[in-house]
C-alpha cells in the first residue's frame, strides 16, 4: 500500500504514525483525542484503511463501542457516517483520500460534537438508531422478531388484540376482523400456519424518541402504561391470560405517523423453537425486548404518505373486463395504486402464446387467467382484494349488476363486450374507460366516458374511427390451426400502452364521484419511423399527424 503516513502526520498532528492491524486485514491509525467536557467523551477514534486500500474500499473513521447510541451519525459498529474518501478510480491519490477523510472527521463531526451542534441530530434519524438498539438486543431465541402495523395511530391510547404469526414470529398489531389483516395472513402462507392471540397497548406519541429518551426498562414502560391507559385497560394488560388461563404475549407500541417503537413485555409464555430431533422451550425474557416495526397500511405501502387519494381508492370497487396483455398489467397497476376491490372478468386460460406479453408466465399455463392473476396480486398487495370471475362478460352481467361498482374498465378490445356494457350502463350509469392497442402498439387509446355518456353512435361502434392508423387486413395474423387472430407486438412496446391506460384509469377512479359531462380520448401515437419499421406504406390519420416526426406523442381529443 503506497501511503505516505509521515506526510499525513505533518498535515494532521492528531494522527499517530504507528499502524495497528485489525481483523479482516484492516490497517488502523489511532487519532489523538482532545480534552472532553463531561458527557462528550469517547475512549478512542481510529482512521481505518480496508484490506486492499487504495485499490479497493474507502478509508473511514471508527469510534470506540461506548460511543454507539450516545453519539449521533455512528452505525452499530461505531463507523462514522460522514463525507470523506471519494473512493478509488476518481483520480485522487491515497494521501488525498485520507486527508479528505480526516478533514471530514474534524470539520463534520469532532468540532460540531464538542460545540454541541449535533445534539439534536438523533431525532432526525431516530429509526436508524432504534434499529441498532434492536439488533444489539436480538437473539435467535426471541419469541417475536418484529411487528407490523396496518392502520393509523389511534387518537387515544388503547389495548387491542393482535396476532402472532408462527413460525415467522411477526406480530400484526391489528384486529383479526380487519380485511387487510386476513389478507396479510393469507399472503404469508406456511410462514403463518399458526396464529396466536396477543395484546397490544397501542399508544400515540407526539414526538420521536432518541437513545436518551426511549424507555430502557420495565419501570419506564410501566410509567407510560399507567399514565396513558385507562385503569380498566391497564388492568386488562397486566392480568392478560388465554382462555385456558395461560399467560399471553403482550406488546407496547408507541407510534405516530412518522415513527414507531415497540417492546415485547416479559412474562409471556415460553418460546418453543424447532431444533434438531424435536422442539425446545425457552423461558420468557426477564426484561422488555425492543422490536423493529414496519408499516403495511396502504397510505405507506402504496403512497409513502405522499398521495392523499389512497384513502379514497381503498373504498372503490373497479370492474375490469379482460385479463389479457393489456388488462392483466392494468389490474396489477391499479392494485399497486391502492384500489380496495377489483373484480376481473375473463374466460380465457393462459397459453404459451401469451407468455411474452402477459403479467403471468409459464408457471400459469393451462390455468384460468383471472384465477392466477387474483392469486398473484392478493398475495403481493394486501391492501387490495381481487376477485376473479372465469367467465365471459355476458355471463357475468347475467349473474351480477353494477350496483356496487364505481368504475368499469373494458380492456377486451371486443365489440360484443362494448355493446353488452353499453346496455347495462343504461340501467346502472357508471364511468367507463375503454382501452385498446393498435397493431404493433403503433398507438394506444383510453376513451374516458363519464356516467351517462354513451359509447355507441346509434348502431355504429366508433373504435376504428378513433384509431390513429389505417391498417391493411394482412396485419392481423391468423393463428395456425385455429380461427383466432392476433396482433403482433412486443411486451416492451405494450408498456407504453399500459402506462397510458393505467394513468387514465386512476384519473377516472379518483374522480368517479365527480359529476361531469366531459368525455375524452387520450392516445399514445408512435411516429412515422416506427410505422415504416413495422409495415411499409403506413400513414397516420389526419388527427394523428402531429406525432409523425416524434418517437411517440400523447394526444388528447374530445370524444366525438
Amino acid at each position: 500500500m503506497a501511503l505516505d503516513s509521515s506526510f499525513l502526520c505533518e498535515q494532521f498532528p492528531e494522527l499517530q504514525l504507528s499502524a495497528l492491524h485489525r481483523e479482516g486485514g484492516v490497517t488502523a491509525y489511532q487519532l489523538r483525542l482532545p480534552p472532553f467536557q463531561e458527557g462528550r467523551e469517547f475512549k478512542w477514534a481510529e482512521l481505518r484503511l480496508p484490506k486492499g486500500f487504495p485499490e479497493y474500499g474507502k478509508a473511514f473513521i471508527q469510534l470506540s463501542p461506548d460511543a454507539v447510541l450516545r453519539i449521533p451519525h455512528l452505525d452499530r459498529a461505531g463507523v462514522l457516517c460522514i463525507e470523506g474518501d471519494p473512493g478509488p478510480g476518481l483520480g485522487y491519490s491515497p494521501e488525498d483520500r485520507v486527508k479528505l477523510t480526516l478533514h471530514g472527521y474534524v470539520e463534520q463531526f469532532l468540532r460540531p460534537w464538542l460545540n454541541g451542534e449535533l445534539d439534536g441530530d438523533f431525532e432526525n434519524e431516530a429509526l436508524n438508531y432504534w434499529a441498532i438498539a434492536v439488533t444489539k438486543a436480538r437473539s435467535k431465541f426471541d419469541a417475536v422478531r418484529g411487528l407490523w402495523t396496518v392502520d393509523s395511530p389511534p387518537p387515544k391510547a388503547r389495548v387491542r388484540s393482535g396476532l402472532l404469526l408462527i413460525p415467522n414470529r411477526v406480530i400484526i398489531a391489528a384486529d383479526e376482523q380487519l380485511p387487510i389483516t386476513n389478507r396479510l395472513v393469507q399472503s404469508m402462507g406456511l410462514a403463518a400456519k399458526q396464529r396466536v392471540r396477543v395484546l397490544v397497548a397501542d399508544i400515540p406519541i407526539s414526538h420521536s424518541f432518541t437513545p436518551s429518551t426511549w424507555p430502557s426498562s420495565m419501570s419506564d414502560l410501566e410509567r407510560i402504561l399507567q399514565g396513558r391507559l385507562l385503569p380498566a385497560e391497564y388492568l386488562r394488560l397486566k392480568n392478560c391470560r388465554s382462555r385456558k388461563g395461560r399467560g399471553i404475549y403482550c406488546v407496547v407500541l408507541l407510534r405516530n405517523n412518522e415513527v414507531s417503537f415497540a417492546y415485547l413485555l416479559p412474562g409471556g409464555p415460553p418460546t418453543v423453537l424447532d431444533v434438531y430431533r424435536g422442539k425446545k422451550a425457552r423461558p420468557s425474557l426477564p426484561k422488555p425486548l425492543p422490536l423493529m416495526t414496519s408499516r403495511l397500511d396502504p397510505d405507506w405501502t402504496v403512497g409513502r404518505d405522499q398521495h392523499p387519494q389512497i384513502s379514497g381508492r381503498q373504498s372503490k370497487h373497479v370492474l375490469v373486463l379482460g385479463a389479457g396483455a393489456l388488462g392483466s398489467p392494468i389490474v396489477d397497476h391499479i392494485a399497486k395504486a391502492g384500489v380496495g376491490r377489483i373484480s376481473v372478468v375473463d374466460a380465457d386460460t393462459m397459453s404459451s402464446a401469451n407468455i411474452g406479453r402477459h403479467l403471468l408466465g409459464a408457471d400459469s399455463i393451462g390455468q384460468n387467467k383471472v384465477d392466477a392473476i387474483a392469486r398473484r396480486i392478493n398475495l403481493a398487495y394486501p391492501a387490495t382484494e381481487v376477485t376473479p370471475y372465469a367467465m365471459s362478460t355476458a355471463e357475468w352481467l347475467k349473474k351480477n349488476t353494477l350496483v356496487d361498482v364505481d368504475v368499469v374498465l373494458d380492456l377486451t378490445g371486443e365489440p360484443d363486450v362494448r355493446v353488452q356494457i353499453e346496455q347495462v350502463r343504461l340501467s346502472y350509469p357508471r364511468p367507463l374507460l375503454i382501452g385498446w392497442m393498435e397493431p404493433y402498439v403503433a398507438a394506444a387509446h383510453a376513451c374516458m366516458l363519464p356516467a351517462g355518456q354513451k359509447w355507441l353512435k346509434g348502431a355504429q361502434d366508433p373504435l376504428s374511427y378513433l384509431e390513429a392508423v389505417v391498417w391493411p387486413s394482412e396485419v392481423i395474423i391468423q393463428e395456425p390451426g385455429c380461427s383466432s387472430r392476433f396482433q403482433s407486438y412486443t411486451a416492451a412496446a405494450a408498456e407504453h400502452a399500459v402506462a397510458l391506460v393505467a394513468e387514465c384509469s386512476l384519473e377516472m377512479i379518483d374522480n368517479s364521484a365527480t359529476v361531469t359531462t366531459d368525455s375524452s380520448v387520450r392516445s399514445w401515437v408512435r411516429g412515422q419511423r416506427f410505422l415504416d419499421k413495422h409495415w411499409p406504406g403506413l400513414t397516420h390519420k389526419e388527427w394523428a399527424k402531429d406525432a409523425s416526426v416524434h418517437d411517440g406523442l400523447i394526444l388528447n381529443r374530445q370524444f366525438p
